[in-house]
């Protein structure tokens, strides 16, 4: 009795596996294509971000504002987009809004602090995202590269950051200042989903 029980215990695992299997892949997410490729007609502020290669590094001069924008040729769908980072540590995913004209923020991140050997979170993906757009927004607010300095007097254009009164426990009231530094980006992907 039991000779013939395992073998069938065996082919019924067996079975459900595979159904398992076939289940997941017809309930798995089909992409498009990546839609912010040049190939595509896909603009951006810096050719290096929809290139199709991860080696370029999309560059942005040491400024407080630093906007790295992709711009379809047509309206398009978002669902799922990837950034291939470079250094960025603090930044707002924005689209514009067909409709109103202005730019939305859907979701703004911080890069996770225990990134092993790396300095910078090698890659993000947002998915499950739902909106059509012509252009994409990310608005770099802090880079792993960017310093905090002490200064006394804030300057015009400075980005204060923290105002204090002490240092070392003595008074010496200062500002805190952020130094940008460039920002990078190696590639950023863009999806819709896949039509059937």
């Amino acid at each position: 009795m039991s000779r013939i029980v395992i073998p069938i215990c065996c082919l019924l695992f067996m079975a459900l596996h595979l159904n398992a299997c076939r289940v997941a892949q017809v309930l798995s997410t089909q992409y498009s294509e990546n839609i912010a490729s040049a190939a595509y007609g896909t603009e951006a502020n810096h050719p290096g971000v929809n290139d199709g290669n991860l080696k370029t590094l999309a560059t942005l001069p040491a400024q407080n504002e630093r906007n790295f924008i992709i711009q379809f040729a047509d309206v398009h769908p978002v669902r799922k987009i990837v950034i291939h980072n470079g250094n960025l540590f603090r930044f707002a995913m924005d689209y514009l809004n067909e409709e109103t004209g202005q730019w939305e923020t859907f979701d703004t991140i911080v890069q996770r602090r225990n990134v092993g050997d790396e300095r910078a979170q090698a890659e993000f993906i947002f998915d499950r995202l739902n909106f059509q757009t012509k252009m994409i927004r990310v608005t770099v607010t802090r880079t792993v590269d960017d310093a905090v300095i002490n200064k006394i007097m804030a300057e015009p254009g400075d980005k204060i950051v923290d105002r204090r009164t002490t240092l070392a426990g003595r008074y010496f009231p200062h500002y805190r200042v952020m130094q940008p530094s460039v920002a990078q980006i190696r590639e950023i992907e863009i999806y819709h989903l896949a039509e059937k």
